[in-house]
């Protein structure tokens, strides 16, 4: 029995994958009118350890503002299953912040004697990082260095010229600074 050419089972087992692509792809090339039309992205929040110590981490790295700061009343049972919280969770702090171009972060610190206090691998389901635009990136690495802060690589450039590089906060949170083409 002859066997086949590896690259034969390469593209019997891309042709699938193509066309599977270009299929998923056509759809979102569809003109039409989405389900839900909205205008944007308000915010984007996150957990953190201390919601004080990271509207000041968010302040001293990129000039937010405080735009509220809540210790809301406990929470019920109903409302910790709707949203799925651990049973022995309570909210104790909620911030929103603001940049200055009003792109708004929320910090939620919680109190939970069963939650996980390890940051998922990125590659988990329901990891998220935040992207800031930024300017200038050797001076935002050299700055983010001299913070102390993890640098997970050097700037990337992308074919279209634009920038990026990750880092982490102090309390573990994935954070991408996207440099446009122009710079």
């Amino acid at each position: 029995m002859k066997r086949a050419a590896p690259l034969a089972i390469l593209l019997a087992a891309a042709t699938p994958v193509a066309a599977a692509f270009a299929q998923e792809k056509s759809r979102f090339d569809d003109a039409s009118t989405p389900a839900l039309e909205v205008s944007g992205i308000d915010h984007v929040g996150i957990n953190v350890p201390d919601a004080g110590k990271a509207a000041a981490f968010f302040h001293d790295l990129i000039g937010t503002r405080v735009m509220s700061d809540w210790r809301p009343a406990p929470v019920d049972r109903q409302w910790k299953r709707r949203f799925r919280w651990h049973a022995s969770a309570r909210l104790r702090r909620l911030m929103m912040i603001e940049a200055g171009d009003g792109s708004k972060i929320e910090l939620f610190e919680y109190a939970s004697p069963h939650a996980s206090l390890r940051q998922p691998h990125e590659d988990d389901v329901s990891a998220t990082h935040i992207a800031l635009k930024a300017h200038d990136p050797a001076r935002a690495v050299a700055t983010v260095r001299a913070m102390g802060l993890t640098v997970s690589n050097e700037p990337v450039t992308l074919p279209d010229g634009s920038r990026w590089f990750y880092f982490l906060t102090p309390w573990g949170s994935q954070i991408e600074l996207v440099f446009p083409a122009s710079q």
